[in-house]
This record gives C-alpha cells, sequence and structure tokens, in this order.
C-alpha cells in the first residue's frame, strides 16, 4: 500500500512537471523576441511621416496615452496632443527628419530603441539649422505585433 502511495505521488509529480513544461514551452513560442529591425521601426516610420508633413501619421505610431516628453517643455500627453505637437514642428520648418539606431532591446510586449537623430528648421534669420541629438523611446507590442511608442525623449547634443 505505501508503495502504491508513493508510486502516485510520483506519478502525479511527473504529470505535473509535464503539463508545466508544455505550457512554459508554449508560453515561449507565443512570445516572439522582437528585432532590433522591428523596434526601430517605430521611428523610421515616424521619419518618413515627418519628412512627409504628416502629423496624423506620425501620431498614429504612439499610443493613445503615450507621452511626448520634449526638452524644455513640458510633457505631452495623448495620441491627439502629440499629433498637434508634430503638427506645430512641422508648421514651424522642421524637416530632413532622419533617425539612426544606437541600441534595441525587447522583454515580452515592451521594448526600447536608443538612437541619434538629425532634423532642420528655419532660425530667427530665415537660414535652417541643423539640430542634431539622441533619443529615447519606450514601445509596447501592439496586437497586432506592431511596435509603438510609449514614451519618447530627445534632447540636442548641441549646447
Amino acid at each position: 500500500m505505501g508503495r502504491q502511495i508513493i508510486f502516485l505521488q510520483l506519478t502525479g509529480i511527473v504529470i505535473l512537471l509535464f503539463v508545466a513544461m508544455i505550457g512554459c514551452k508554449e508560453s515561449t513560442e507565443t512570445l516572439k523576441i522582437a528585432t532590433p529591425d522591428e523596434l526601430s521601426q517605430m521611428n523610421k516610420d515616424f521619419a518618413k511621416a515627418l519628412n512627409d508633413k504628416d502629423a496624423e501619421a506620425a501620431s498614429l505610431l504612439y499610443a493613445e496615452d503615450a507621452s511626448l516628453l520634449p526638452p524644455n517643455e513640458p510633457i505631452v500627453t495623448g495620441r491627439e496632443n502629440i499629433k498637434n505637437y508634430w503638427q506645430g514642428a512641422l508648421d514651424a520648418g522642421t524637416t530632413n527628419v532622419s533617425v539612426s539606431t544606437i541600441s534595441t532591446g525587447s522583454d515580452g510586449d515592451l521594448g526600447f530603441e536608443i538612437g541619434h537623430f538629425e532634423l532642420s528648421y528655419p532660425g530667427p534669420d530665415g537660414e535652417m539649422i541643423v539640430e542634431k541629438g539622441k533619443y529615447t523611446e519606450l514601445l509596447k507590442r501592439t496586437a497586432d505585433g506592431k511596435w509603438i511608442s510609449i514614451y519618447g525623449m530627445w534632447n540636442s547634443d548641441s549646447p
């Protein structure tokens, strides 16, 4: 009788371990690791949207409740406010936007991208100023697998 109880207990433990291993395998299979290209696509699309003078397309790259943390300005929260922010930048003459990725990483459905940016805008005298700097983007993966920004922060390399 004692051997049967031990056998049943061991069998139960083996079954539980097997089920747990299957569950772990399924969860790692469904959790797709993000590539650097996937994580940097948001900012490539963002630069294209600004170069196309399309603040609406730029805003759709942000979560509905996302926030921008621009240098020397208050936080901008919400997709509509983000659209208005970028429309203001376009109206002020921002052009020639480019980005390059330095580093990316992800853990589940959260990721980040760090990179360099360059853009131009007219100065007070009308001469174009070329601004270079760096950015950090915190990203989340949507249900359709696309990465969108939840927080974006940048600053200039100029003093």
